[in-house]
């Protein structure tokens, strides 16, 4: 496990000052998503669909977003698309009422310097980090930015085939009724691909029989393309209990991983700072408020930004 102190201090002349963006003027912020509000997220999400290979394999990036739903925002038929859904779908596509500007937060810095290292060099890493500190945000972020990323988000809801082949639609392939086929099919196709890298998210969140083939696969794949493998607090001990209990493959992908995980528990004292300033909101005491209240979570402030527009607004 790597204390991050080390990676706090040598890359703390890498957090520069924050490059702000002009405020949109004619953007009105409310609760309501307005026809306007709508327009602007449907070109958000065209824009991040437009960094996938498919449109299906976009979705299947997105939580809670099937293709469906993508198809009805591009085509506009907005009817039965609830306000809720909106918010929902411009939260992950960067867009919050005006488009969320990411910040060089000390959790963004290191996955960043670790994606793009796993990709040049083929490299493997195991990432653990609390909820809340940017893991998924920064990964699709980097996906959007970097050409052959293979980004495979987990959920509790899958089992063996239907976790194939959501592999196999994130690497634009077709999915078949053999799981070694897929897995060789996925394996041959990435692996020709320049300097690709595999980023599997949210790894704690897989059965064990689903996690085992998790683990197969990045077995097929390490050495030859780099792979990161992510989750929270409980991905390790799983995988340390399949080391010591001598389940297949798992030796091997911990070694593999140099036998360590790279570790995240909190947030520096700067980042909910740096995460205001980026995206227009500059008022000190607003943003120790919003330190206090966030509780080590950066998922709430999205929404505490918007709100305090809204108070500036209503003022």
């Amino acid at each position: 496990m790597i204390s991050v102190k080390k990676f706090h201090k040598q890359y703390k002349k890498q957090q520069t000052a924050v490059k702000i963006d002009t405020i949109m003027k004619t953007l009105k912020i409310s609760d309501h998503m307005t026809h306007e509000h709508k327009l602007q997220v449907k070109d958000a999400l065209m824009r991040y669909i437009s960094s996938f290979d498919t449109q299906a394999e976009a979705a299947a990036s997105l939580q809670g977003i099937s293709q469906a739903t993508i198809s009805q925002v591009k085509n506009e038929n907005w009817e039965l698309l609830s306000n809720k859904l909106w918010l929902h779908i411009a939260r992950q596509v960067g867009f919050y009422c005006g488009e969320w500007h990411p910040a060089d937060t000390s959790a963004s810095l290191l996955l960043r310097i670790l994606f793009a290292d796993a990709q040049h060099y083929a490299m493997s890493y195991g990432i653990t980090m609390s909820t809340g500190l940017g893991k998924t945000f920064t990964a699709k972020q980097y996906k959007r930015e970097q050409e052959n990323v293979i980004y495979i988000p987990c959920s509790e809801a899958h089992n063996r085939r239907s976790f194939m082949n959501l592999v196999m639609e994130t690497a634009a392939l077709l999915p078949t009724d053999s799981i070694p086929d897929m897995i060789n099919s996925f394996t041959a196709s990435v692996s020709a691909r320049e300097q690709p890298v595999v980023i599997i998210d949210d790894a704690h969140k897989l059965k064990d029989r689903v996690l085992q083939l998790a683990v197969a696969l990045s077995n097929t794949l390490t050495g030859t393309v780099g792979v990161v493998i992510m989750g929270n607090e409980e991905l390790r001990p799983r995988i340390m209990e399949g080391v010591l209990t001598l389940k297949t493959g798992y030796e091997r992908l911990y070694s593999a991983l140099g036998k360590r995980f790279i570790t995240l528990t909190s947030l520096s004292p700067r980042d909910v700072e740096l995460v205001c300033k980026a995206n227009n909101l500059f008022d000190e005491a607003t943003i120790r408020d919003i330190s206090e209240t966030c509780a080590d979570n950066l998922h709430g402030i999205p929404e505490m930004i918007h709100k305090n527009r809204q108070v500036n607004i209503a003022a």
